[in-house]
């Protein structure tokens, strides 16, 4: 009988932690949202352009039980990397996750161009974002000034 107030005890502690890292999620996913606008303003928005040079950005978690989104992400970034790749075309991955470089590591490591991990600790920013574009050789517009 001890033992079971003991389990429920713990039980309720975890879910009390799991709660909390919840809330703080969700407020980080609410306060992202706008992010799309420095993206728009750095690399534009032209998804019918003739262009020589494509990046695929493929997000995953860092860990995790989630892994039928992450293959679900990789399987997506793999398919959208055949249709844009060719024969005067230069497709390349930029990869957000450790998952997601798990498994793109071992089927395309030569068409990798950059690997950001732990955005959980380090949440991806403007700064991040503009060397992914020149490190990706992406020709870009006036710089974000964020209003």
């Amino acid at each position: 009988m001890k033992s079971v107030k003991n389990i429920q005890k713990i039980t309720k502690a975890m879910k009390m932690v799991a709660a909390s890292k919840l809330r703080a999620i969700q407020t980080k996913t609410e306060n992202s949202r706008g992010l799309w606008q420095p993206f728009t303003a750095l690399l534009g928005d032209l998804p019918s352009a003739d262009v020589k040079k494509n990046v695929v950005v493929a997000i995953s978690s860092d860990k995790g039980l989630c892994g039928g989104i992450n293959s679900t992400s990789v399987k997506i970034s793999k398919g959208l990397h055949k249709l844009n790749s060719g024969p005067e075309k230069e497709t390349k991955y930029v990869i957000l996750g450790e998952k997601a470089k798990a498994q793109l590591v071992r089927d395309s490591k030569k068409d990798i161009e950059l690997i950001i991990t732990e955005l959980q600790k380090n949440p991806l920013n403007y700064t991040q974002v503009h060397h992914c574009a020149i490190t990706c050789d992406f020709p870009m517009k006036e710089p974000f000034s964020g209003s």
